[in-house]
């Protein structure tokens, strides 16, 4: 045996996976042994201490029907050693405790012990740390009591370890032959083909389709090492044409979606885009326990604006608003424009309701500051609606719907103010 065959890594892995199918085979036999060694070995140990507890019974049932303790006792002394017991408690034929025996306290007093039931056979009982046994006594045909044995296990147990412990032994010697003897027969079979299937590992882990397999001039895998360099060179040609369309392809496609998901105009998420996202944000904020909250900005008065300065001026408004209130909210915030001249913001993680109202109030400040357009100075103002989540509701359609009514009842108190006015859905 050679450890020369274990120091390279595929036969090391070879190895390994030998001694894992094999060992673990020979676990299963070895704990099949062990149950089955255990299991007669308890069998034997039941039978040959009902035996002589049988036997026990069967001196003591005289003394006990004659009410004798000083025998009862004796006899106990006598025999507890042949019978290894832990305890050895007598009961009348009245089912009270006679005479009480343990290997550590002796005698003891039985008057404190509770009563029992007569058995009319032995009985077996086996437990985690010892066997109870139950044996009626009979004098003639009559019963006059029962006798209680308790049998440590400390033999069974003992016994049961140095089988397993032998045979743990012996099952990691076999494992590490068999699994040795295994990995040498199969890598004999594989050497031919070694540097191929290295080849390949290293082109599927590293994706390069570059890699060649260095011929063997001579061998009888000639062949197959010339087709499989083949089939990596179309292969390699494929991939680099493949990876130029999937680019052009991801590329067209990400415009696309920013044109589908975006205003052209402000390049805010429209709409269509606000409601995925703001779905995203109640489902995010109902699973960690958040409060999520959603704003409405409405331009007042933008239509007379449009009309006053045309569409140009009204774009160039909207531009102006949105950086405006960009500026304004969080890294973590989504701003949206869900209207012409409505926007809506999606606020994530908010600490209270009264972090929400904060931020709208700075929105309302920085909105309302004077602009210049076309040489003119003018002054826009806003009107937002609040709702929260879960505060007013889980789901969108009871979110949307919040907000859209605190908007409204905004939009008549502040649309005389100077800075406008915001409105916290009331419940």
């Amino acid at each position: 045996m050679s450890t020369a065959l274990l120091a390279e890594p595929a036969s090391r892995d070879v190895f390994r996976e030998n001694a894992r199918v094999v060992g673990l085979v020979l676990a299963i036999v070895l704990f099949i042994f062990v149950s089955l060694n255990f299991f007669f070995e308890q069998r034997h140990l039941r039978a040959e201490e009902k035996a002589k507890a049988g036997l026990f019974a069967l001196s003591i049932a005289e003394s006990v029907k004659k009410i004798n303790r000083a025998d009862v006792e004796a006899l106990i002394l006598t025999s507890s050693r042949s019978i290894d017991a832990l305890s050895i408690t007598v009961f009348d034929k009245d089912a009270q405790p006679f005479v009480a025996w343990s290997n550590q306290n002796q005698f003891r007093s039985a008057e404190k012990m509770p009563n029992t039931e007569l058995v009319d056979e032995v009985k077996s009982d086996l437990q985690l740390a010892q066997l109870n046994i139950a044996v009626p006594l009979v004098s003639g045909d009559e019963m006059v009591g029962k006798l209680q044995i308790s049998v440590g296990l400390k033999h069974l147990y003992m016994h049961t370890f140095a089988a397993a412990f032998v045979g743990f032994l012996i099952l990691t010697l076999a494992t590490f032959l068999c699994a040795y003897k295994l990995t040498e027969r199969y890598m004999a079979r594989i050497l031919p083909i070694r540097h191929l299937s290295e080849t390949a590992e290293q082109v599927a882990t590293l994706g390069d389709y570059s890699l060649r397999v260095a011929p063997q001039k001579g061998r009888e895998f000639d062949d197959l090492i010339y087709s499989f360099n083949d089939i990596l060179g179309r292969i390699e040609s494929w991939e680099f044409d493949r990876q130029s369309e999937a680019r052009e392809r991801q590329e067209a496609e990400r415009r696309l979606a920013i044109l589908a998901n975006h205003d052209t105009l402000t390049k805010l998420p429209n709409r269509k885009y606000f409601q995925s996202l703001m779905q995203d944000a109640l489902t995010e904020a109902v699973q960690s326990k958040q409060l999520a909250a959603l704003m409405f900005i409405d331009l007042n008065q933008f239509k007379a604006m449009n009309e006053s300065f045309g569409y140009d001026g009204g774009d160039l408004i909207l531009a102006t608003i949105s950086n405006r209130i960009h500026a304004v909210l969080r890294n973590t915030d989504t701003l949206c424009r869900v209207d012409g001249d409505e926007f809506g913001a999606i606020l994530p993680n908010v600490d209270s309701k009264e972090m929400a109202m904060q931020l709208a109030e700075r929105l309302l400040h920085e909105i309302s500051q004077p602009m210049a357009l076309r040489g003119k100075r003018i002054l826009i103002t806003a009107s937002i609606g609040i709702a929260c989540c879960p505060l007013h509701g889980s789901e969108l359609r009871q979110i949307l719907k919040c907000a859209d009514t605190a908007l409204k009842e905004a939009q008549a108190a502040g649309q005389a103010l100077a800075k406008g006015q915001f409105r916290l859905f009331k419940s």
